[in-house]
């Protein structure tokens, strides 16, 4: 399986997302960056649920054939880092012996409480929603666009019965939030629309309706209207996405994007030791100077993360243990 080609497309996106994701951590309340903010938290997050949803549905025949071992693979790379940094970044903070005692690293761990790497457990959650998706599809037999609304609303409903049985709590929120670009993914994957969506009308469509429902969008209101406002502004960024996947590799940055994106795991979890630098930025009176700045320090932190993984890689359990791989 290493040696399996990959999409390069996807690591541009990857690329794109983590780097806003740098950007979106760096400059959060600085009142001068607010635009800015809210921009990249209309998309980001989203824009990886989407890519992530993509790449496992290529990995559909796989996870079939292995039964439950593509799963057990997927937890092996991404819930051994989540406890792995969880117990770090608790170390780090210097309330490892406090969070044990008052078992709050556990209530953090089981997705009880709100922590920093949520993306983690919401990510694998995904991928066993996606594999259900799949058992499903085989039963019923086929592949047809009302079939697969229908699936993705049986997995929706399941999501409502295990908030209710957990009592709701903040991984299963998020994964309630994340399905909806799962569902894009299945439901894009039909030809009639993939045809309608790479259309310059479109695109063009997109971008309209992108900055229509931006201008209500605001990431500190948790209304229900946020979300669809979310939702939307997502969508469209993935229409784009579909509508360009032939023209990226003409942008002389799409390598250095590509390659961020392979190392996406390793800027998300380091990223958050290097941000001394936002007082910094928070001095900056200009907007536009201080989004510039914000973006080259974003490539600069990105960098000493992915370099900092190469330097791990000489131990191949650490290695394991903090990036999965």
């Amino acid at each position: 399986m290493k040696n399996e080609k990959r999409n390069e497309y996807m690591d541009f996106l990857k690329g794109f997302a983590i780097l806003t994701v740098v950007v979106g951590h760096s400059i959060s309340d600085i009142p001068g960056a607010n635009l800015l903010f809210q921009l990249i938290y209309s998309f980001h997050m989203p824009l990886l649920f989407f890519i992530s949803a993509w790449i496992e549905e290529q990995n559909r025949e796989k996870y079939l054939s292995c039964g439950g071992k593509m799963l057990c693979r997927r937890a092996s790379e991404l819930l051994l880092p989540y406890v792995s940094w969880m117990i770090l970044y608790e170390l780090f903070a210097g309330n490892l012996y406090q969070s044990i005692a008052q078992k709050g690293i556990f209530l953090k761990l089981l997705g009880y409480e709100q922590s920093g790497l949520w993306f983690f457990p919401v990510l694998y959650g995904m991928k066993i929603l996606h594999f259900l998706y799949w058992r499903l599809r085989q039963r019923v037999g086929g592949q047809t666009l009302p079939g697969d609304i229908l699936i993705c609303a049986l997995l929706g409903i399941l999501l409502v019965c295990a908030a209710v049985i957990t009592r709701h709590p903040y991984v299963i929120n998020m994964l309630s939030y994340a399905i909806v670009y799962l569902s894009a993914v299945i439901i894009v994957d039909h030809e009639i629309l993939q045809r309608l969506l790479c259309t310059e009308w479109a695109a063009a469509g997109a971008l309209l309706l992108y900055l229509l429902l931006f201008s209500r969008f605001s990431f500190y209101d948790t209304g229900w209207m946020t979300q669809v406002i979310r939702m939307g502004t997502s969508l469209c960024v993935i229409a784009w996405c579909c509508k360009f996947q032939s023209v990226w590799k003409k942008n002389r940055g799409s390598r250095i994007l590509c390659i961020m994106g392979c190392h996406s795991l390793a800027i998300y979890v380091l990223h958050g030791f290097f941000q001394d630098y936002k007082y910094y930025l928070g001095q900056l009176e200009s907007g536009s100077l201080l989004a510039a700045a914000a973006f080259l320090a974003a490539f600069a932190v990105a960098g000493v993360c992915m370099l900092i993984e190469e330097m791990m890689k000489n131990s191949s359990w650490l290695h394991k243990v903090l990036f999965g791989k």
